[in-house]
């Protein structure tokens, strides 16, 4: 029965199937009942709103679960420098990870972490090396992810006035101090270790 009723085999609309159906097979009364009804107003403005309410449910687990910070919390775990290294994934020069230290509270919605690499932290080894002032350039520019939070990016400039990168970072709000202060300790302990390494290479 399921091989002579397969649309494709047939090659009949869903209508002309129903049809087919009814005339070549003893079908139990309800089931007769069900394909000869067709769906009223009332039942599909109830169907559309099912689906609107299972829809707002969805939305609203997804905005719960982005202001209880846990899925970005998971993320810096999982992309720490020390994580990485634990799962044999390598850390190159250009391997981008989660500098440790970072801070996310969903109460207080304070977020504050570090993105940087061993190669991005080497501008800051060489400037340093060259001999001239460490000038560092800071920004944070405001809502460009689309939780709200700020874009923190950190740099030095050579002598011929070029900026390079040395860290990023997303934080709560580009107004307060503590968490740009808390970013740039982060920043010069990262720096710390690299130095240390770039020492002994």
């Amino acid at each position: 029965m399921k091989a002579k009723c397969c649309p494709a085999s047939l090659s009949k609309t869903p209508d002309e199937l129903v049809h087919h159906a009814r005339d070549h097979f003893d079908l139990p009364p309800d089931l007769m009942r069900a394909l000869d009804s067709k769906p009223g107003a009332d039942a599909l403005k109830r169907y559309r709103g099912y689906e609107k309410r299972k829809g707002d449910a969805k939305g609203r687990e997804r905005d719960a679960a982005l202001n209880s910070y846990a899925a970005v919390e998971q993320w810096c775990k999982q992309n720490k420098r020390s994580k990485l290294v634990e799962q044999d994934k390598g850390v190159k020069d250009h391997t981008v990870y989660v500098v440790s230290g970072w801070e996310i509270d969903s109460e207080t919605a304070w977020v504050t972490y570090v993105l940087t690499s061993e190669k991005l932290m080497t501008n800051l080894w060489h400037i340093k090396e060259s001999g001239m002032p460490v000038i560092l350039c800071v920004d944070t520019t405001h809502r460009l992810v689309a939780e709200g939070h700020s874009v923190f990016v950190c740099g030095v400039r050579d002598i011929a006035q070029k900026f390079h990168k040395v860290a990023y970072g997303v934080q709560h709000s580009d107004k307060a101090v503590a968490p740009n202060a808390h970013m740039l300790r982060m920043v010069a302990k990262e720096y710390l270790r690299v130095k240390e390494r770039m020492k002994w290479s």
